[in-house]
C-alpha cells in the first residue's frame, strides 16, 4: 500500500491530488489525503478572488498558464461548475480614478501586468461615479479571464 500526503489544501494542491487520483498509472490501493486546519481554499486562495488569467505573465510561463486556464474550463465543464462552485469566464477592467468629493488624493490602479493586452472600454460602470473615472481600460475578455467563487 501507498500512500501520499499533501499539506495544504489550496487550489495548486488540490489540483494536484485531483490530476493525481486520476492517473493510470497509479495503483489502485495508493491512497491520496489532503491535510490542512482550515477548508478547501481558505487562504491565499480564496483570497485571491478566484481569479484566474490566460495571457498574463511572460513568456517562460504562458504555455503552462494557458493549460491552466483550459484545464479549470475543463473542469466546470465536467463537474458543472458554474452552478457548483460559481466559474464564470468574464472581462476584466482597469479602473483609474481621480479625486472625489472627500477625498485628499488620487486613486490608482498598478500597472505591473505590462503584458496584458489593453483596449479602451467604452461601457458603463454604474457602481462608481462617474465623476472620479480618468480611464477604464479592457485587460482582457471571457477567453482570457475567469473567476470561480464557491457559493
Amino acid at each position: 500500500m501507498h500512500v501520499t500526503v499533501i499539506i495544504g489544501a489550496d487550489i495548486i494542491r488540490v489540483s494536484t491530488a485531483y490530476f493525481f487520483s486520476h492517473c493510470p498509472s497509479r495503483d489502485q490501493d495508493h491512497t491520496i489525503t489532503i491535510l490542512d486546519p482550515g477548508p478547501p481554499a481558505s487562504g491565499a486562495s480564496g483570497k485571491a478572488a478566484g481569479f484566474i488569467a490566460r495571457n498574463w505573465t511572460g513568456s517562460a510561463t504562458a504555455s503552462l498558464e494557458d493549460l491552466s486556464f483550459r484545464l479549470y474550463k475543463e473542469l466546470a465543464q465536467q463537474y458543472g461548475g458554474a452552478e457548483k462552485w460559481g466559474y464564470r469566464q468574464c472581462r476584466v477592467l482597469a479602473v483609474v480614478g481621480g479625486k472625489a468629493s472627500g477625498h485628499s488624493e488620487d486613486i490608482r490602479w498598478s500597472e505591473r501586468h505590462e503584458s496584458a493586452k489593453r483596449a479602451e472600454y467604452s461601457g458603463e460602470l454604474k457602481w462608481i461615479k462617474p465623476e472620479t473615472i480618468k480611464s477604464q481600460t479592457l485587460l482582457g475578455d471571457p477567453d482570457s479571464f475567469a473567476q470561480w467563487s464557491c457559493p
